[in-house]
């Protein structure tokens, strides 16, 4: 929450000192990393929590770190090439296959250690690594516009507040990186396979599906129309983070307990949840709707009135996702992985609909976004249908 609320104080004074242009490369620069980052881990950070000897997680850790290292050199590779094929929203980003390259490895080792620590039940260490980060990239950001206005400064400032979360992991997780022999780096590959091989495309299904819209607006639209949008989102989200990020927590814990006492009342209590979240969700829709016209540019300055447009467009979605994204707990609780992967492509599919849609009737940029984010919207929708399916059939099955 903390590290929420320093990202939002810092805007108004970031967004006054680095222009749309700038922020949309910023923007687009993250919405790459956080594609590749779950794929460079191979999602074996997740693996590291469940070996019982110290070997065998330094096996698991010795694999991941093998990976990531792959990762960012063919990260690096591929970006350099889309460059020189003319990709026009990364020929615009000066040096950018070296900023995302390195955005993949440090967020790829803050994946990782994140993972060791909450296997050592660090919890302080974490909650206050993502207050490192915001208050570290946030000072940083600020001043680099001292040295440029242009968006390397807020990538630089990103990349170093990654360095002040991960420092204080690795101090304490360090015991974990130390070498093990080939032999046992092999059986944790046969024993941990599943993760590579399964967890890892709907990761990366789902961080396409989270990114997509900026992505497609970035590449289509022009980098000034993806810092607009990259605004937005990031503004639309800190509610998002903060209440939703609370209520998945608390879902988690009291269905996870009914599903395991086998005490039933699964439906009433999504039904009853459902409907404090929609209120909460009506609210923030409502004020971003009716508000976010006036007072982003307000806060902002002039030079963002289309965020502003954007944050209204968003105000639909974001109440949906308010009450569609926590619950979707009920999915993994139940281990429906084959449906969550379903959802996951959904959510792809109707994002590719609704981009074709606006590359063929050659929409603007306001009409595209009603498209988009109404298609988002929906996933939302039907993501709680199928959790209130998940509750009726369990409270049945008991």
């Amino acid at each position: 929450m903390i590290a929420q609320l320093i990202a939002f104080a810092v805007l108004p004074v970031i967004s006054r000192l680095y222009d749309p242009d700038a922020f949309g490369a910023f923007s687009f620069v993250l919405a790459v990393t956080a594609v590749i980052a779950p794929v460079a881990t191979l999602r074996l950070e997740t693996a590291a929590m469940l070996p019982r000897r110290a070997s065998a997680v330094r096996a698991v850790v010795m694999n991941c770190l093998i990976c990531i290292a792959a990762s960012t050199v063919l990260t690096a590779v591929v970006v350099e090439l889309l460059q020189l094929w003319g990709l026009t929203a990364l020929q615009d980003i000066p040096f950018a296959s070296l900023w995302i390259a390195v955005l993949v490895l440090f967020t790829a080792l803050y994946s990782l250690l994140s993972q060791l620590a909450l296997r050592r039940k660090l919890y302080g260490s974490v909650a206050r690594r993502n207050v490192y980060q915001a208050a570290s990239a946030g000072a940083s950001q600020l001043a680099l516009a001292l040295v440029t206005r242009q968006g390397t400064g807020l990538i630089a400032g990103q990349a170093l507040g990654r360095v002040a979360g991960l420092i204080p992991l690795w101090l304490q997780t360090r015991d974990d990186f130390r070498m093990v022999d080939r032999r046992v780096r092999r059986v944790a590959w046969r024993t941990y396979w599943r993760f590579p091989a399964v967890f890892t495309p709907s990761a990366l299904l789902n961080a396409i599906g989270a990114q997509a819209p900026l992505l497609f607006v970035t590449m289509w639209f022009g980098l000034e129309a993806g810092g607009q949008i990259g605004m937005a989102e990031r503004i639309v989200g800190i509610p998002l983070a903060l209440i939703g990020a609370a209520a998945a927590q608390v879902i988690e814990a009291e269905v996870s307990q009914k599903v395991r006492d086998g005490s039933g009342g699964l439906r009433p209590t999504y039904l009853r949840v459902s409907g404090l979240l929609a209120v909460v969700g009506l609210v923030v829709g409502v004020g971003f709707g009716v508000l976010g016209g006036w007072v982003i540019p307000m806060i902002l300055g002039a030079d963002w009135a289309v965020a502003g447009i954007a944050v209204q467009i968003l105000a639909l979605n974001s109440a949906v996702r308010l009450v569609g994204s926590p619950l979707s707990k009920f999915i993994l609780i139940y281990q429906r992985s084959l449906a969550n992967t379903v959802l996951d492509v959904l959510r792809v599919a109707l994002m590719g609909a609704a981009f074709t849609v606006t590359a063929v009737i050659n929409l603007d940029l306001t009409t595209s976004l009603w498209w988009i984010y109404t298609a988002l919207a929906i996933t939302y929708v039907v993501t709680w249908c199928y959790g209130l399916l998940l509750a009726a059939s369990g409270d049945t099955n008991r």
